[in-house]
C-alpha cells in the first residue's frame, strides 16, 4: 500500500483490512497507527493469511487526530482502496 498525506492538520493514520460487508478481516503490519508527514509518500507492507485472502476486499487509512484540549473542531477521514 502507498499512502500519501496531503492533510496539514493530520500526521497519524490507522490501517485496516474488510470484507466485502466491512467486517473487519486479520492482517499484519509493522505499525497499525503508522506516521506520515504532511505531503510525504509512504510505503506500507500489509500481509494478510491465506485463508483469509479471499475475504479481503478492501485495506482502508483514517486519519488519527491528535486532541490538545481544547473545543477544536476538525475532520477524520476512512479512505479505502479495493483490493485486486
Amino acid at each position: 500500500m502507498n499512502l500519501f498525506n496531503a492533510r496539514k492538520d493530520v500526521e497519524y493514520y490507522e490501517l485496516g483490512v474488510f470484507d466485502s460487508e466491512w467486517n473487519k478481516v486479520p492482517f499484519a503490519v509493522q505499525d497499525k497507527i503508522t506516521r506520515v508527514k504532511y505531503l510525504e509518500k509512504k510505503k506500507i507492507d500489509i500481509y494478510i493469511r491465506e485463508k483469509d485472502r479471499k475475504k479481503a476486499v478492501y485495506v482502508c487509512s483514517k486519519s488519527k487526530l491528535i486532541v490538545d484540549g481544547g473545543s477544536k473542531t476538525s475532520l477524520s477521514s476512512r479512505i479505502c482502496s479495493k483490493i485486486k
